[in-house]
C-alpha cells in the first residue's frame, strides 16, 4: 500500500487542491471504509485465493465476477506500474538514468521473485515496510518543527471541485488496503489476522498520509511542492543533509519497488483464481512445483505491467487505477449486500460489518459520486473495463462456468415462495368454473369415461363442461352426454353439469373457435399413442396448445385407474402451481399421496439442492395431505425417471407453450418413456418475472 500516495502524488494533490490536499488523502480513506469492512466481512466467509472476485462471483454471480476480477486485475497492474514509473524520478536523485529501462527490469525482477515463492515475497515485504514507516515517522517528527502555518493560508481556495477531484487522483493510494484477502488461502488463522491486517492497515494510513503531506505542504510550501515529482525528497532537504537526502531517495525507490511488488503479488491470483473458475484458460492454474505458486498466472500478469510501463503515460496511469479501483469498490459493498440480504446457510462470517446496511450503501454512493470527479477518460475506463468483462464472460465464461452464487439462491428461495403462495391461493379455490374437454371420434368406451373422468375432478360443482369429438376420416360418432352425466354423477354427486357437446371434422379452425365460443379456464386433450392413423389428431391438437389462451392438459391415459401415488415432476417451474393443484384435487378425492420428484444435474451445488428440499417442505405444509420429496443427482433426466417415478399410477409434468418436432417438449419425451398415465401441464399464463428480476437474472447469469 506505501508508495506512490506519499512518494509521488502529494505533488499533484497540492496543484490540485492547494493547502487541502491533506483532506483529500483523509476523505479517500474514508471512502475506502465501507469497503474494507465488507471485504473483511467476506474473507472471513471464504478465506480463498481471489479476493474481491471470488467474493463478487459467489455474491453476484460469474457475470459480475468477471467484471470485478478485469477491474480489479488492471487497478493493481496500473497501480504497479504507476509506481515503478514514479521510482524514475527518485533514481535521478542519483544519476541520470534511463526511467523507462530501469523501471521495465525492475518490473521484470519483481515477476522472478513472485515466481519463487509468498515467503520470499513477503520477507521482501516486511523489511521495506518497516523502514519506510520509520522514515515517514523520523518526517513527521523532524518536520513538524519546520512547519509555516501560513503556508496553510487560502485552505479552500479551489473549492469543492478541486478537493474532490484530488481525492479521486490520489485514491489509487489505498488500492492496497485491501488486497490481503487475494492470497487469503496462504494467511495463517485468516479469521483474525485478514480483517486485523485491513482494518489496521486502513486506520494507520488515513492518520499516516494526511501527516505527512500537511507535513510535506507546512514544510515546502504550495508553490514549491505543487507538481513536484519527488516531495519527499524535497521535504527532507529543508532538514537534513545531503546523506539524509540520499536516505530518503532510497527508501523510496524501495517503497515503490515493494509496492509494484504487492501489487503484482496480488494481482496474479486474479487470472488463477478466474481460471479455477472456468472463467480464463487452464493453464493459467498451473502452479510451480518448487514453490507451489501460479507461475503462469505471475508471467502473464508481469507481461501486462511491462507494456503499462512502456507504453503509458504517468498521470493516466493514476486516473485509470483510481477509476478502477473506485468501480471495484462498489462491487464489493454490493457483494457483501447480496450475502446478507441472501440469507444462504453456507456464509457464514466471524466477522461483521458494522451498522448494515448503511455503511455499504453510503460506501456505494460515495464511490460513485467520486468517480464522476476524475473526468471523461477515467470514467470511459471504468465503464470500459465493465463491457471488456461482460464480453469475454459471454464469449468465453458463460458456456463453461458453473452459475451459482447468493444472489441466485437468493432468487430461487424468492421465486419459490411466490410459488408457494400462489399455489396456497389456488388450492382454496373450488375449481375451475368451466371445462373444454378434446377427445377422437370412435375411443373406447373406457377410455372416454376414464378422460371424462379425470377433467370431472377439476372442476366446480356447478362447471360448464364442454365436448368436442375430433372425426377423423370416415368416422360417426355417437354421443358422449350419458357418459358425462354418469361421470358427474359419481365424481361430483350432482346432475347440475351443463353439458354442450360437438362434432367437428374441420380440425385446427374450428378447434379454436370451439375454444372461443366455451371460454374454458381449462381444456383436457386426450392424447393416443401416435401412428398413422392418429397423427393428424396430435399435430391439430399440439397446434392448439400453442395458440389457445387457456390452460391446457394431454393426458397420455395408459389405463388409468386407482390412483394412489401421484408423482409431480421437476421444481420452480412456471407450471408448479397448476401441476400440485390438479394433483391436490385429483388426491383429495382419491386419498392418493403426492410426490415431489426433481432432478438436479451431478454438478449442482449444495445451496441448489437445500433450495429444492425447502420447496418441497413447504409445499408440503401448504398441501395438507400425505406428500413425500425424492431428489436425485444425475448427468441425466431418463437415467433416474424409473427410480423418480417408481410406483407412480399418474405422473403430473410441466409442458412447453411451443413444439416443433415430435420430440422437442421434454414433456412428451418423458411421456412416450413411462408406461404410465402421464398428464402435462401448458399453463395458461405462462411464468413472466418482473422487469426487476429480469435484470436481476441478467446480471447474475
Amino acid at each position: 500500500m506505501i508508495g506512490s500516495g506519499i512518494f509521488v502524488l502529494p505533488g499533484l494533490a497540492t496543484k490540485i487542491a492547494g493547502p487541502a490536499a491533506p483532506l483529500a488523502y483523509f476523505i479517500a480513506g474514508a471512502i475506502v471504509v465501507p469497503a474494507a469492512f465488507a471485504k473483511s466481512e467476506m474473507a472471513t466467509a471464504m478465506p480463498e485465493a481471489g479476493g474481491t472476485y471470488i467474493f463478487v462471483d459467489k455474491g453476484m454471480g460469474p457475470l459480475m465476477g468477471t467484471v470485478a476480477g478485469f477491474g480489479v486485475w488492471f487497478s493493481l497492474l496500473l497501480k504497479s506500474a504507476f509506481a515503478l514509473i514514479g521510482l524514475g524520478a527518485y533514481l535521478v536523485v542519483f544519476a541520470d538514468l534511463p526511467v523507462k529501462g530501469i523501471a521495465i527490469g525492475l518490473a521484470l525482477g519483481l515477476v522472478l521473485l513472485n515466481a519463487l515463492g509468498v515467503k520470499q515475497t513477503a520477507g521482501v515485504q516486511r523489511g521495506v515496510v518497516f523502514g519506510v514507516l520509520t522514515m515517514l515517522l523520523v518526517l513527521i517528527a523532524f518536520g513538524a518543527s519546520s512547519i509555516e502555518l501560513n503556508a496553510f493560508a487560502g485552505f479552500f481556495d479551489e473549492g469543492p471541485s478541486g478537493l474532490f477531484l484530488a481525492t479521486g487522483v490520489i485514491f489509487v493510494s489505498y488500492a492496497g488496503v485491501t488486497k490481503v484477502a487475494s492470497v487469503a488461502e496462504e494467511v495463517r488463522n485468516p479469521n483474525r489476522n485478514i480483517p486485523l491486517s485491513i482494518m489496521g492497515s486502513l486506520a494507520l494510513m488515513m492518520v499516516v498520509y494526511p501527516a505527512v503531506v500537511f507535513v510535506m505542504i507546512g514544510v515546502v510550501g504550495v508553490d514549491s511542492l505543487s507538481g513536484s515529482g519527488i516531495p519527499v525528497v524535497d521535504t527532507a532537504r529543508s532538514f537534513t543533509n545531503d546523506i539524509g537526502v540520499d536516505f530518503v531517495a532510497v527508501m523510496a525507490v524501495l517503497a515503490l519497488v515493494s509496492m509494484a511488488n504487492a501489487g503484482l503479488l496480488a494481482s496474479s491470483r486474479y487470472p488463477f483464481a478466474m481460471s479455477r473458475n472456468a472463467l480464463a484458460p487452464p493453464i493459467l492454474q498451473r502452479l510451480s512445483k518448487a514453490s507451489g505458486t501460479p507461475v503462469v498466472s505471475i508471467l502473464v500478469t508481469g507481461a501486462a505491467m511491462v507494456l503499462l510501463v512502456a507504453f503509458v503515460p504517468l498521470l493516466e496511469i493514476a486516473k485509470l487505477a483510481s477509476a478502477f479501483q473506485l468501480l471495484v469498490f462498489v462491487l464489493e459493498n454490493l457483494a457483501v449486500i447480496a450475502f446478507r440480504e441472501s440469507k444462504v446457510d453456507w456464509y457464514r462470517p466471524t466477522f461483521r460489518v458494522p451498522f448494515y446496511p448503511w455503511l455499504p450503501i453510503i460506501g456505494i454512493l460515495a464511490c460513485v459520486a467520486l468517480l464522476t470527479q476524475l473526468g471523461t477518460l477515467p470514467l470511459l475506463g471504468a465503464v470500459g473495463i465493465t463491457a471488456v468483462g461482460i464480453a469475454w464472460y459471454q464469449l468465453f465464461g458463460r458456456s463453461r462456468v458453473t452459475k451459482q452464487s447468493a444472489s441466485l439462491d437468493a432468487l430461487r428461495i424468492r421465486a419459490t415462495e411466490d410459488l408457494v403462495s400462489t399455489t396456497n391461493d389456488s388450492l382454496q379455490s373450488p375449481g375451475s368454473a368451466s371445462l373444454l374437454v378434446i377427445m377422437r371420434q370412435g375411443i373406447t368406451e373406457d377410455r372416454e369415461r376414464a378422460v371424462l373422468k379425470l377433467g370431472l375432478q377439476f372442476v366446480a360443482p356447478d362447471a360448464r363442461v364442454g365436448v368436442v369429438h375430433l372425426d377423423g376420416p370416415g368416422q360417426a360418432g355417437g354421443s358422449v352426454e350419458h357418459h358425462l352425466d354418469e361421470v358427474a354423477a359419481e365424481t361430483l354427486e350432482t346432475d347440475e353439469v351443463e353439458v354442450d357437446e360437438q362434432r367437428t371434422g374441420m380440425r385446427r379452425t374450428a378447434l379454436l373457435g370451439s375454444v372461443e365460443e366455451h371460454d374454458p379456464d381449462l381444456i383436457l386433450i386426450e392424447i393416443p399413442s401416435l401412428s398413422r392413423r392418429t397423427r393428424t389428431y396430435v399435430n391439430d391438437v399440439r397446434w392448439l396448445r400453442e395458440h389457445a389462451d387457456r390452460t391446457v392438459l394431454f393426458f397420455h391415459y395408459q389405463g388409468l385407474a386407482q390412483v394412489n401415488t401421484i408423482v409431480i415432476m421437476g421444481s420452480g417451474g412456471p407450471a408448479d402451481v397448476a401441476k400440485i393443484t390438479l394433483a391436490h384435487r385429483i388426491a383429495e378425492r382419491s386419498g392418493a399421496t403426492l410426490r415431489l420428484g426433481h432432478m438436479l444435474s451431478e454438478a449442482a451445488s449444495d445451496a441448489e439442492a437445500d433450495s429444492i428440499h425447502k420447496y418441497h417442505a413447504r409445499l408440503k405444509e401448504v398441501a395438507g395431505i400425505p406428500t413425500e420429496s425424492r431428489v436425485a443427482r444425475a448427468a441425466d433426466l431418463f437415467s433416474v425417471l424409473d427410480v423418480l417415478t417408481e410406483e407412480a399410477d399418474l405422473v403430473i409434468l410441466g409442458a412447453a407453450s411451443r413444439i416443433s418436432t415430435r420430440f422437442s417438449d421434454l414433456s412428451e419425451r418423458i411421456a412416450a418413456t413411462l408406461d404410465k398415465p402421464t398428464l402435462t401441464v401448458r399453463p395458461a399464463v405462462p411464468h413472466q418475472p418482473s422487469v426487476r428480476r429480469r435484470l436481476l437474472e441478467r446480471l447474475i447469469y
